[in-house]
């Protein structure tokens, strides 16, 4: 079977997309948030073959080129707007030879279009008034050839009038007229054909079945004699029954003609030729009784429709005899979807039409589109090739999920355990809040409404790191948030058989993430040993650094994000350093310490503890909490919300500068 798969998209400033290169599999899921470009990447294909509007260019291209328009000169090359689409093929029949990049059994053809500002219209530029004539001044171009042809510049320039239908995968709104060699991009948006339970929903899903019905009945003899006995028996008794309507008819006929008069005529031979059916849950034990489509729920009938418009559009080639590659796009399937049904979804979809593909020979593409966790998931586990869509500002960026971290894929891999385990969230997020371990996650979201309720309202995910955030930083880096917190304990060394300092002079972690602490963290021959001296010595209140993380991936655009890390500070009220969280919250003030004594959460003989020596107090276990750390921060969760609790600094400084704008 001939197969023509995009393995490659590239996209250069059309709208929020300024450049982005894309690789897809067979089976691809785009992730991302609403309003980051995911539909415009399939829009990119009918835009760039028919004709680009102003609305097309990106904004800032847009100014740009408006800021030049006096020197048009100025405008360089690179501003301009660029689709590539790049195939892997095999075995190509003679109506797609217009994809044969080379002779052989198999290859890689680039087909390039771009569209620029030609010197021939520098003149013109300089008089334009309304910005919507800058489309009328731009030239396009369509390059074809091999992969290698375009890095040495070898490749093919097409004739100015060549129609792209066997270039590029095109929506068609009918597949009547579909030739051999052309391409089809089939879009799926089907939750845009359910409504609150009326019967449309019901009416539209049931109405994807009649051309497969259809086919059912003119291919078959044996059913096509079924239907040609019930017209026989129609027209030999019921048609009778109806001779008292057709008297009553001739006396309103006009013209009066007794030889041809009007009739009232069953239609059966209509049902034939545009078979009806209805979507219904039957009961074998109440003959008669239907449940219809629209008493399943909407997610029901979403996934439903997709399942009919898919078959409906094999249904069609089968009828056309048509074996065109389809591009197959799914949008948004979890539209009313129940999580669970969603999983399902996706585990079924890819076999789904796998089935009908192979038994019709039609090679087929799959891309799902989503916003999803749950559809990010189920990505992961069937081994769908993940695509990941940002967005800075008027910027969208899309990151190919087998790219992140760079070479090195034991970082991907360690992030892609804590996506499917514990936070699909955070490919949806704006802002990642790294913690150390549970008891920071029990009340991360407490401190948060108490005092930076402004970061409930943005999309902030949680992930917990150990004390090993440096083996997901890369990848976090590519991920490309606008703001990265790593929340950790100081865990200095203590003085031996004691939790008291040693040498404030010469203090030193435990702790790998406190590496950040230092100006240059990447230099490995200082990591081994992080001195803490400087905030000892000075009993800073609490530790903090801020840096841009960046990987060291070879992507085309510069993917960093804000990042600080925070730690614990000196309690200056019970004059020692809390070395964990717990001792930290309990000892941020001297009002906390007694919300803490009063609800019996702490040892009964604490004070002669902090008496003695208030270092003591970080032997969490044996002489501070009276239960484990667990139950220690569920049930802090009802002191935060006192007005007398107080929150450690190091952790208020984090949170607040989580949630700064600026």
């Amino acid at each position: 079977m001939e197969k023509v798969e995009v393995s490659e998209i590239s996209i250069k400033n059309f709208r929020s997309i300024k450049d982005s290169t894309i690789s897809l599999k067979h089976d691809t899921i785009f992730l991302g948030k609403n309003n980051i470009g995911k539909t415009s990447l399939l829009d990119a294909f009918q835009s760039f073959a028919y004709g680009l509007k102003t609305s097309d260019i990106n904004l800032e291209l847009l100014i740009n080129i408006m800021n030049k328009r006096d020197e048009p000169d100025k405008i360089s090359p690179n501003e301009c707007l660029e689709f590539s689409v790049t195939y892997t093929w095999e075995n190509l029949g003679a109506d797609y030879w217009s994809l044969l990049s080379e002779i052989s059994e198999s290859g890689k053809t680039k087909l390039l279009i771009r569209y620029t500002l030609p010197e021939d219209n520098y003149s013109k530029m300089k008089n334009i008034k309304d910005i919507n004539e800058i489309i009328g001044l731009l030239k396009k171009e369509t390059w074809i050839g091999s992969v290698n042809d375009f890095k040495e510049g070898r490749q093919t320039l097409l004739p100015k009038d060549t129609k792209l239908n066997k270039f590029l995968p095109l929506p068609k709104a009918s597949i009547n007229h579909l030739k051999p060699g052309e391409l089809l991009l089939c879009s799926i948006m089907a939750f845009r054909y359910v409504d609150s339970g009326k019967t449309n929903s019901e009416n539209v899903t049931a109405s994807q079945f009649s051309t497969q019905v259809s086919n059912l009945l003119s291919d078959n003899d044996e059913v096509k004699k079924v239907f040609s006995d019930v017209q026989d028996n129609v027209d030999e008794v019921v048609a009778k029954k109806l001779d008292p309507f057709q008297d009553e008819l001739k006396n309103f006929a006009y013209p009066r003609n007794p030889h041809n008069p009007l009739k009232a005529i069953l239609t059966i031979d209509e049902w034939m030729a545009d078979p009806k059916v209805r979507i219904a849950q039957t009961f074998t034990e109440l003959h008669g009784f239907e449940l219809p489509l629209n008493a399943q729920g909407l997610g029901y009938q979403n996934i439903y429709n997709i399942l009919a418009r898919i078959s409906a559009q094999f249904s069609k080639m089968e009828r056309l005899k048509l074996h065109n590659p389809v591009f197959f796009a799914i949008e948004e399937p979890e539209a009313f979807t129940h999580p669970q049904l969603q999983h399902i979804f996706v585990q079924q979809i890819r076999e789904f039409i796998r089935k009908h593909a192979e038994r019709l020979q039609i090679p087929y593409q799959l891309l799902i589109i989503s916003h999803s966790p749950e559809v990010a998931v189920s990505a992961f586990e069937m081994g769908f090739q993940i695509v990941v869509g940002r967005r800075r500002g008027n910027v969208s960026y899309f990151i190919n999920w087998d790219k992140l971290g760079g070479s090195d894929p034991a970082y991907r891999e360690k992030l892609k355990k804590l996506i499917m385990n514990y936070n699909a969230e955070m490919l949806f997020a704006d802002k990642l809040i790294a913690y150390e371990g549970n008891a920071e996650r029990l009340i991360l979201t407490a401190l948060i409404r108490k005092n930076v309720c402004s970061l409930l309202g943005e999309k902030v995910a949680f992930i917990p790191v150990g004390t090993a955030f440096n083996n997901l930083r890369p990848a976090i880096a590519d991920l490309k948030f606008d703001k990265v917190l790593l929340i950790t304990d100081v865990d200095y060394k203590s003085a031996r058989n004691s939790n008291d300092i040693e040498d404030t002079n010469n203090v030193k972690t435990t702790n790998g993430n406190l590496r950040y602490l230092l100006e240059d963290f990447t230099d490995q021959t200082k990591v081994n040993e992080i001195n803490l001296t400087c905030y000892f010595r000075d009993k800073t209140k609490s530790i903090s650094q801020k840096h841009i993380i960046s990987s060291t991936a070879d992507v085309g655009d510069k993917r960093v994000a804000d990042f600080m890390i925070v730690t614990q500070g000196y309690s200056c009220d019970f004059n020692f350093w809390p070395r964990t969280l717990e001792s930290s919250l309990v000892f941020a003030s001297k009002q906390n310490f007694s919300l803490y004594k009063e609800s019996g959460l702490l040892k009964e003989n604490v004070e002669q503890t902090i008496e003695g020596n208030p270092y003591d107090a970080n032997d969490i276990y044996g002489k501070l909490l009276s239960q484990g750390k667990a139950d220690f921060a569920l049930n802090s969760l009802d002191l935060i919300a006192d007005n007398k609790y107080t929150i450690p600094d190091y952790l208020l400084k984090g949170l607040k500068w989580l949630a700064d704008k600026e």
